[in-house]
């Protein structure tokens, strides 16, 4: 059963911007190898070093806060022993201090979201592949989630071929698929039927099977 189709990688990525900022460095260009790990760009940190800084005071701020507030509870613990205050008195500072254990633990989550976004300024590829398009250059201010590069891993590809109804019964999935691409000439790759489309292309008898 004779088809044309068309390539496309299996497993394509986009890396974006996990923090907004001005883009100081694309270390790579289109058609260049990457391994899973490298280093593709980084972000300037400075706003990024400030907001940490920030957070790092917050948690230093609710620390002080809390530290009193046990001084304070400890004082009146004695207080109450004695019968000097009343019980609601002390249940009152009991609360503070409660609410001043709460503020430190949210204070020091926003700090380790903070140090997340400093690591994130350093954009890492999730996989060996190809550099198919940078999308940003040095010098942008780049906001949140703003697509930087592209990869794709040629390793594995999928053919998507058109294969008329009247003759989808002849195809089944793990059945083998032997074809040529324009500019090899004559020389034949391998591949197997991987997924068959349930439904024909709209507006055609044609149903889609895809090849690995």
């Amino acid at each position: 059963l004779p088809l044309t189709g068309t390539f496309a990688a299996l497993n394509e990525t986009t890396v974006k911007a996990k923090v907004a900022g001005e883009l100081v460095e694309v270390a790579v260009r289109e058609g260049e190898s990457v391994k899973r790990g490298q280093m593709l760009a980084r972000i300037d940190q400075t706003e990024v070093q400030a907001r940490v800084a920030a957070r790092q005071a917050d948690v230093e701020a609710a620390r002080a806060q809390l530290i009193w507030a046990q001084k304070n509870r400890n004082t009146q613990k004695a207080l109450l022993d004695k019968n000097f205050i009343s019980q609601n008195a002390f249940d009152n500072v009991q609360s503070n201090q409660d609410v001043a254990i709460a503020r430190l633990r949210a204070a020091e989550a926003e700090l380790v979201v903070a140090k997340k976004s400093l690591g994130d300024s350093v954009l890492t590829a999730p996989m060996d592949g190809i550099v198919a398009q940078r999308h940003a250059q040095p010098g942008e201010r780049v906001p949140l989630d703003a697509r930087i590069i592209t990869i794709v891993d040629l390793a594995r590809l999928e053919l998507g071929a058109s294969v008329p109804a009247a003759s989808i019964g002849r195809v089944k999935v793990g059945q083998a698929v032997a074809f040529r691409v324009d500019g090899f000439g004559a020389r034949e790759f391998a591949g197997r039927v991987e997924r068959i489309n349930p439904s024909t292309t709209a507006g055609s008898r044609v149903i889609t099977v895809y090849a690995v």
